[in-house]
């Protein structure tokens, strides 16, 4: 089976370790197909510094590199002209550039191809001219869908699209790297004391952020607030801390590497993340969980979107907005060391049975098998 997979996601290494599952599970010819450059709204990430020994991955400049719909490769082929691909796998979303242009060399290069997408798409927007147009013409190409989530396979179906389509994470993850461990080290090099916190995201209204501060200070009990990410409201949360009386205990870190969030959630005795629906932004996921969830530190999170669908009943959830909900949460958590440690272990088992890159690997080639296979 040949597998030609096109995504701007793969660029870094760290984000291949699906694929690297599958090649080692699978006979397979795998060749992956990224950016040469991608302006990510925090970094620009150069294809030659996550060269890949283990995969055949091949970087190809782009035009509009950081913008996901509307970039296109500055490529003929995509490499189907001497690849022949008998799955064509682009995850740039429905109505992407990159997606159409695949289509269009598929017709040329590999007609016998069987094409599928995936997207995130979890709320209705409306598309200008000519992304409207992207859309209709892949949807209409396409022979399967993966979908992040539950609302964007609802969204696809209220569209017209009428084939098969499998809901799951993008990505997963090593449970070696997030695992329970003791970290005692950071947590006094960040000052964090009694029972410890944590939020990781952005700093921006929609996730819950300023309210998980103003929750924070009704609490009863020894703990500390520990918030990892970066943006607008950074100024502003500290800030209100100091008014609420809570500035010793919160601790702002800012815009940590991808390989520092296992240490940091090791600090943590619960993770909470309190998102609420905007008009323009839905949580996709919410891959923060998951990671904590193996961690062995128990979740609270509200009811938005796909939240409660991947803490399932492995943590507390609350109804979305609702800070008194919330608060209760937060305060059975604090109060109960014992119950921190049943949610830790429910989580781990969750994110085993559901969400490891190996699991991602062996849901990803079930769907590929029933495509070559006509179901």
């Amino acid at each position: 089976m040949n597998i030609l997979v096109i995504s701007h996601t793969y660029i870094t290494r760290v984000g291949r370790e699906k694929w690297r599952a599958l090649a080692r599970l699978y006979d397979v010819n795998l060749r992956i197909i990224v950016p040469t450059v991608w302006k990510d709204y925090l970094f620009t990430i150069r294809h030659d510094e996550h060269r890949d020994d283990e995969l055949d991955v091949r970087g190809l400049p782009v035009l509009f590199s950081g913008k996901e719909a509307a970039h296109v490769y500055r490529s003929i082929s995509l490499g189907m002209r001497d690849f022949k691909p008998d799955i064509l796998h682009v995850e740039e979303g429905t109505d992407a550039f990159s997606y159409f242009q695949a289509l269009l060399c598929r017709r040329l290069f590999a007609p016998h191809a069987k094409t599928l997408f995936f997207t995130w798409m979890n709320f209705e927007k409306a598309l200008s001219f000519p992304f409207s147009f992207f859309e209709r013409f892949n949807l209409r190409r396409s022979d399967a869908a993966i979908c992040g989530n539950a609302d964007a396979r609802d969204i696809l179906r209220a569209k017209g699209y009428e084939g098969p389509v499998h809901v799951m994470p993008l990505l997963g993850l090593d449970p070696e790297l997030f695992r329970k461990r003791d970290n005692p080290a950071l947590k006094e090099e960040l000052g964090l004391k009694g029972t410890v916190i944590g939020f990781i995201g952005r700093f921006v209204p929609e996730k819950g952020v300023m309210d998980l501060v103003e929750t924070a200070a009704k609490l009863d009990g020894d703990f500390s607030l520990l918030i990892i990410g970066g943006g607008a409201l950074e100024s502003d949360l500290r800030a209100r801390a100091a008014e609420l009386g809570i500035g010793e205990r919160v601790r702002l870190v800012i815009s940590i590497p991808h390989s520092d969030v296992p240490r940091h959630i090791n600090v943590m005795d619960m993770l909470v993340l309190p998102s609420y629906t905007v008009a323009h932004w839905k949580e996709q996921f919410g891959q923060v969980l998951v990671q904590a969830m193996a961690s062995e530190v128990p979740v609270i999170g509200s009811t938005h979107a796909e939240i409660p669908r991947v803490i399932g009943d492995a943590g507390l959830t609350f109804e979305e907005k609702n800070w008194e909900e919330m608060r209760a949460a937060m305060q059975r958590l604090l109060d109960d060391s014992a119950l921190r440690a049943t949610y830790g272990e429910k989580g781990r088992a969750r994110v085993l049975e559901h969400y490891t890159n190996t699991r991602m690997a062996e849901k990803t080639m079930d769907v590929y098998r029933a495509l070559l296979d006509g179901e």
